[in-house]
């Protein structure tokens, strides 16, 4: 059965116009989404150059193939901006304007536009190392974990194949596979190859969307809004999956509570405002000594929970050191004030109270009570031998704290 050339562009046209106004639509709803726009520009240039190649035959090569091609470079340009903006990268200007040009500019040239071989091979060069280039950047964001971005990484990849290999192809198939004579059939193919990534893509690109939206409200629902630190719910979730993976590797992890002190009297002194830049100074400063696949959360107040996977007591001690050390020498500028703080750390070990994570934050709690007895300002390490703090004691030790 042969394919009806011309019925699939027609198709084509139609499907690319309404996914192009589609995200519009999705722009409109979500405006901080600025990838929406380039993919919808991407489907209406797309759009356009099928417009073109559909009159061919009763205008010039230059306007019919010339034009038309420079708008299928520019819709697969505006993809890989669309890449960018999705993951948060500059938009390059340059290179949006260059491809198109560099094609014109060939087109220019005496006896280009009159030799196949020629136009293949150039439009397939920037055609696939614009796709190749929309693969690699989704693959640069690959540590945020959205399930739609693998299979949109292997059909760019994919979709920069299908014109790879047109170069090698030349001699032996006809166009647009090659730069044979053209057959209905083979365009009609082409188109239908085109149609089929076209098409999964956009699934995938409007899952990957709605992956990020559900994925930002879930870490703004686990995160404290003032500091930027994990909150409270966060530590109870993530804690104890990350709890249950150790038990499994039985591996060690240590738990650190970091309390800091005098933090009401200096509440009462500047105010919340500058209780405030306190904390966000704290947060900051001690993200500074974590490592990245450590945890740090805000329990309340004054009151942060850091959870150091992989780690003995010996190196959590040196961590909290490191931490109360810069703390102790920095000053936070509050109302024209520089002020100075100090944090109280205890520390409890998986090596020593095992993998539960309530039990864990009693002894670390416990260890914090300690530091503040002993005059604040230290680090103490929870071990098998000490006693809880007594409630009302260590109340209202973290009272005067």
């Amino acid at each position: 059965m042969q394919i009806d050339s011309f019925t699939v562009v027609l198709f084509g046209i139609f499907i690319k116009a309404v996914l192009g106004c589609l995200f519009l639509v999705f722009w409109k709803q979500h405006r901080g989404a600025a990838w929406y726009v380039w993919w919808s520009g991407t489907f209406f240039l797309a759009c356009v150059a099928s417009v073109i190649f559909t009159v061919r035959g009763f205008t010039t090569e230059l306007l019919s193939i010339g034009i038309g091609i420079a708008a299928i470079i520019l819709a697969f340009a505006f993809c890989w901006q669309g890449a960018r903006a999705f993951d948060r990268r500059p938009i390059l200007w340059l290179p949006v304007v260059a491809a198109p040009s560099l094609w014109l500019a060939a087109c220019l040239v005496p006896g280009f536009m009159d030799n196949v071989v020629y136009r293949v091979v150039l439009s397939s060069l920037i055609i696939t190392s614009l796709l190749a280039m929309t693969a690699f950047e989704f693959w640069r964001g690959r540590s945020e974990p959205l399930p739609s971005r693998w299979p949109v990484i292997v059909l760019c990849s994919s979709f920069a194949l299908v014109f790879a290999i047109r170069i090698p192809m030349i001699g032996l198939l006809p166009f647009p596979f090659g730069a044979l004579p053209m057959q209905a059939g083979a365009v009609g193919t082409f188109n239908l190859v085109m149609f089929f990534h076209t098409l999964l893509l956009t699934v995938l690109f409007v899952a990957m969307s709605k992956e990020r939206l559900e994925l930002d409200q879930r870490v703004k629902v686990q995160t404290d809004p003032l500091t930027g630190a994990l909150n409270r719910r966060a530590f109870l979730t993530r804690g104890a999956r990350l709890l249950h993976r150790h038990e499994v590797e039985s591996a060690p992890l240590c738990l650190l509570f970091l309390d800091l002190d005098r933090f009401k009297s200096l509440n009462d002194r500047f105010g919340h405002s500058g209780g405030d830049d306190v904390l966000i100074r704290f947060v900051a400063l001690t993200h500074e000594n974590i490592r990245p696949t450590d945890f740090l959360f805000r329990l309340g107040g004054e009151e942060f929970c850091c959870l150091l996977p992989y780690t003995s007591v010996a190196q959590a001690h040196r961590v909290a050191e490191r931490v109360r050390h810069q703390l102790e020498a920095a000053t936070v500028d509050v109302a024209g004030t520089s002020i100075k703080t100090t944090v109280s750390v205890g520390i409890s070990s998986t090596e020593d109270f095992g993998y539960d994570l309530e039990t864990l934050m009693r002894r670390a709690d416990a260890a914090v009570y300690v530091a503040k007895q002993q005059g604040r300002n230290r680090v103490v390490v929870a071990t098998a031998d000490d006693m809880a703090a007594p409630g009302d004691l260590a109340s209202a030790v973290r009272a005067a704290s």
